[in-house]
């Protein structure tokens, strides 16, 4: 299975260099979120460089080993200060997975990341993507991966959320390259709108690999074969803010020298949100509704 996911990945990717890639981090900020909307609307994701200060990223990486060292701790005490942030989380998942599950449950309501999530230069760019005055922010996120459990989320539309307009930021916290795996996505797709599918009503990974094939039949159409694979080479800081219906999936680390560490952010659209319109919807849209309705 694991010869099968890295082939895949080789022939499936390519490189990301002709769709536009912006430089946060310079003087006309205002010229900068006018272009990354206009790449978002044209391609329904933009690679924004250095997003991230190398100051944030610190504060997130002290936080996390903080927070790990409480279930670290159980272990051995002495280990909080001889191993890694690394070493802990690979330790914690061989030795009390269940702990680790917990460490990985408490990442969400760190605030450092709540910092992030809700920062100026993070909300007037969502604000402007989305073209919403208000948007609603999604719980933080922290997707960890190591190669003892490579994991491959088959490509699919961002379902089961609380809006049908949503925005994502993948920001990886780690250099990312084709060994370490990440992002790849369709660019255009957003511009089909909801596409079913066999297994679109589930979750992605509780649907399995086999997801990633039915997605590829249905991309063999004469009308989708245009929209190909694209992989993203990402630094720490960079990140790849994306619309929800753009058909994306993460491939697995097979880097056995590191962990893979990247943050996610959801900006919701208020006025797309089912649950506020009628008093029967649930907060979040189930993955079997008929999304063409709502």
């Amino acid at each position: 299975m694991i010869f099968i996911i890295k082939l895949v990945f080789f022939l499936y990717c390519s490189n990301i260099e002709r769709y536009n890639t912006i430089k946060f981090h310079t003087r006309d900020q205002k010229m900068k979120v006018k272009n990354i909307c206009k790449s978002f609307e044209k391609d329904g994701f933009v690679l924004v460089k250095n997003l991230l200060k190398k100051t944030e990223i610190k504060r997130v990486f002290s936080q996390l080993n903080d927070l790990i060292n409480v279930p670290t701790s159980t272990i051995d005490p002495s280990l909080t200060k001889k191993l890694t942030l690394d070493e802990k989380y690979v330790l914690l998942a061989r030795k009390n997975p269940k702990l680790k599950s917990h460490f990985y449950d408490m990442i969400k309501y760190m605030d450092g990341l709540q910092q992030i999530s809700t920062s100026k230069k993070i909300l007037n760019i969502a604000k402007k993507i989305m073209k919403e005055n208000v948007v609603a922010v999604g719980t933080s996120q922290v997707r960890i991966d190591h190669v003892s459990s490579p994991y491959w989320l088959p490509q699919h539309q961002e379902l089961g959320q609380m809006s049908t307009k949503c925005t994502l930021f993948y920001i990886p916290l780690t250099n990312l390259n084709k060994k370490s795996g990440g992002l790849y996505v369709r660019p255009g797709t957003h511009k089909l709108g909801f596409q079913p599918y066999k297994g679109h009503d589930v979750e992605g990974k509780a649907y399995g690999p086999d997801r990633q094939k039915i997605v590829d039949k249905l991309f063999k159409k004469p009308h989708l074969k245009k929209y190909k694979n694209h992989y993203m080479k990402l630094n720490a800081g960079d990140a790849v803010i994306f619309h929800n219906y753009l058909f994306h999936g993460t491939l697995p680390n097979f880097d056995k020298k590191s962990v893979r560490w990247v943050y996610i952010i959801r900006f919701y659209s208020i006025n797309k949100t089912p649950y506020l319109k009628n008093s029967k919807n649930p907060l979040s849209i189930p993955y079997t509704a008929n999304y063409h309705l709502l």
